[in-house]
């Protein structure tokens, strides 16, 4: 159950976390949480408070000096104003007293700490550079989805296949600019690679000028083999059109997965499957949530207990099985999870790379966010790549 304010068990040092996961499978992922956490720390009590305006709650109680004891963040960059304002709790022990550290790939970890500090425990990551495809569809249109090598390969592709065919090669909901950020970004991996990706983030974008506008030139070859309604097209829209065959392509994150699982005749290999985005096989882009605390709690030792379940191979089975996410630990039991999941968890084991998102906050800071998707409603009000390149830039150049 979900629920706006509420304490659990125990009679010792208390918790409040502050969270925004309500309903859905944010908030059976989280009462699975805190429910394991219960069941071994009985003596510890939590509270957890939801609110939808999350940050600005956070925020304000920091600057009324009444931060709460944890609450639930993105990582990465997303966190520096925090780390920059010195709120953030030092939880490097809870890292490197047990076996947490060593059980996570070099992505999460560099997505929890600053300057060699962590200050977040990861608990779930999603995939966003996934291209799903109907498997009936691509072989009637005739295309291998793992032969396409780049991101223009598949431009191309769908242009043949709109030529040629009476398909539609992939749907692109726009109605939301945070999809056309993601789809921008994952083409900038993709077509450019890893180091020009890390270069743009990393406040040099301008070096990479070129690259930033070429990858916003193949977005707008998308647009044009997408749907008239592509505009007043949502995500939710978009992901259920997929499932009734209506597109041979889908790129979204993961998380785009659970209706496939949901809907009746499509299931996964014999009606649909997917691909790394093309140009990025070894790649993991990552969203991700995480578990932070302040720097000043009352009662110290029961957020670090509270912490340590959550960096737990135990914590993270029970809140990624609900979540439809996996963990970041690389040592947590999936055999419960979906055949998908389980999929995307080898992917994610053997991935050489975790690049952090830009569109979901790890990549780069809220200001610059908040700059790149008033960019993207720009481009697909004009299409002109030249002018919202340079909106691009600015942003991630920025240093505010």
């Amino acid at each position: 159950m979900s629920r706006s304010s509420s304490a659990r068990g125990g009679t010792g040092g208390g918790v409040e976390l502050l969270h925004r996961l309500v309903g859905g499978d944010g908030g059976a992922a989280l009462e699975a949480l805190l429910d394991g956490f219960e069941q071994r720390h009985p003596d510890v009590s939590l509270g957890d408070v939801t609110d939808e305006n999350l940050s600005l709650e956070v925020k304000s109680r920091i600057l009324k000096e009444n931060p709460p004891d944890v609450w639930i963040e993105w990582p990465g960059k997303n966190l520096k104003p925090y780390d920059d304002a010195s709120v953030l709790g030092d939880v490097s022990t809870v890292w490197e007293s047990g076996t947490m550290e060593r059980n996570y790939l070099d992505g999460p970890k560099e997505a929890a700490r600053f300057e060699g500090t962590y200050r977040a425990v990861p608990i779930n990551i999603h995939r966003i550079n996934n291209l799903f495809y109907n498997v009936s569809q691509v072989e009637a249109v005739g295309v291998d989805p793992a032969s396409l090598d780049s991101p223009r390969a598949l431009a191309e592709e769908l242009r043949r296949i709109g030529e040629e065919t009476d398909c539609l090669g992939m749907l692109f909901p726009m109605k939301n600019p945070w999809t056309v950020l993601q789809m921008w970004e994952t083409v900038l991996l993709g077509e450019h690679g890893l180091d020009t990706y890390v270069g743009v983030t990393d406040e040099s974008a301008s070096a990479h000028r070129r690259a930033v506008a070429d990858a916003l030139d193949i977005v707008r070859q998308y647009g044009e083999a997408a749907p008239e309604d592509k505009l007043y097209t949502s995500l939710t829209d978009a992901n259920a059109r997929f499932t009734r065959g209506e597109s041979v392509f889908f790129h979204q994150g993961d998380w785009a997965a659970g209706e496939y699982a949901d809907a009746d005749g499509f299931g996964y290999r014999d009606d649909w499957d997917h691909v790394p985005f093309p140009g990025t096989d070894g790649l993991y882009a990552m969203n991700m949530d995480s578990v932070v605390s302040a720097a000043e709690t009352e009662n110290p030792e029961a957020v670090s207990t509270f912490l340590g379940y959550v960096g737990s191979a135990d914590g993270q089975k029970r809140f990624n099985q609900k979540k439809g996410s996996i963990p970041p630990r690389t040592d947590v039991d999936t055999d419960a999870f979906t055949p998908f999941l389980q999929d995307q968890q080898t992917a994610f084991q053997r991935s050489r790379d975790q690049p952090l998102s830009i569109t979901h906050g790890l990549g780069v800071r809220p200001a610059q966010l908040i700059e790149l998707k008033t960019a993207m409603s720009t481009f697909v009000s004009t299409w002109d790549v030249d002018a919202v390149a340079d909106e691009v830039v600015a942003a991630f150049d920025a240093r505010a």
